[in-house]
């Protein structure tokens, strides 16, 4: 009885296992290289452009996708008359309240980003990619602005190397 007893609980400690991994929205990634319509070709990263309320956004996601991109082989990055043009938009910001303390304050706050990105042949413009990355991040609530707003900086940069990751994941498919 003992060892049907420990089967079970093997068993049940297995299927678990399997449901925490694969609700965590862990993926098995191929070994990285570029898509069919990257390789061998030179990529221009454009200036994002802003249509969020919260100043300099686009340059600090468009700075963090230039760093994810150069720091992955195969990638040649140029900066102006690149075979392939990447641009994009970022279209909101915004902050929420992600949760609460005991007495019903506000413990932390939930970052978002949208943004709509695209790549283009830069002979003929046409779209080779386009799609709308939305990506968050918590940050403390603090009574302290000054490092309130340090936090919420630190919060944005780290929801740009999400979107970074995003893009170059969707540039690195075969589309």
């Amino acid at each position: 009885m003992s060892t049907l007893k420990g089967s079970i609980v093997r068993l049940v400690v297995a299927i678990v296992t399997m449901l925490v991994i694969a609700g965590c929205g862990y993926h098995i990634m191929r070994p990285a290289r570029g898509g069919a319509e990257l390789e061998g070709k030179t990529l221009q990263v454009s200036i994002f452009t802003n249509r969020s309320f919260r100043p300099n956004i686009e340059a600090t996601l468009t700075d963090i996708i230039v760093d994810e991109l150069a720091k992955r082989e195969g990638t040649r990055l140029v900066e102006r008359g690149g075979d392939l043009v990447l641009s994009g938009t970022v279209l909101t910001y915004g902050t929420s309240h992600a949760s609460y303390t005991a007495k019903d304050e506000v413990k932390e706050y939930r970052a978002t980003v949208t943004a709509e990105v695209a790549l283009r042949r830069n002979d003929t413009g046409q779209v080779v990619w386009k799609g709308v990355i939305t990506s968050t991040q918590d940050f403390p609530a603090l009574t302290d602005l000054v490092v309130q707003q340090n936090s919420e900086d630190a919060a944005i940069r780290e929801i740009c190397r999400k979107m970074a990751r995003e893009v170059y994941i969707h540039l690195t498919e075969d589309f």
